[in-house]
């Protein structure tokens, strides 16, 4: 999944946008059970991972919540998540 930028948004939007998913992750993850499968690294080197807090996706709960996207790698879906937050 893709969530909006908060260290360096690209618009207001999304500076916005960012806090409140920052948000709805934290309440997410004060459950009462978080399990952690633990994938790969990404390019970046940062951990990918399947996070679920009381047997519910949070990946999953966040894009259908609407704070976060699905991932996808590419030029083509940076401009798309661009579009998505920033209009």
């Amino acid at each position: 999944m893709d969530a909006p930028e908060s260290f360096r948004p690209r618009c207001d939007a999304e500076l916005v946008a960012g806090p409140k998913a920052k948000e709805r992750l934290v309440q997410l993850l004060r459950r009462e059970r978080v399990q952690i499968d633990r994938q790969r690294q990404d390019r970046y080197r940062r951990t990918l991972a399947r996070v679920r807090a009381d047997d519910r996706d949070v990946g999953e709960t966040l894009i259908a919540e609407g704070p976060a996207l699905p991932g996808r790698d590419g030029r083509e879906a940076w401009e798309e998540r661009r579009r998505h937050w920033c209009g």
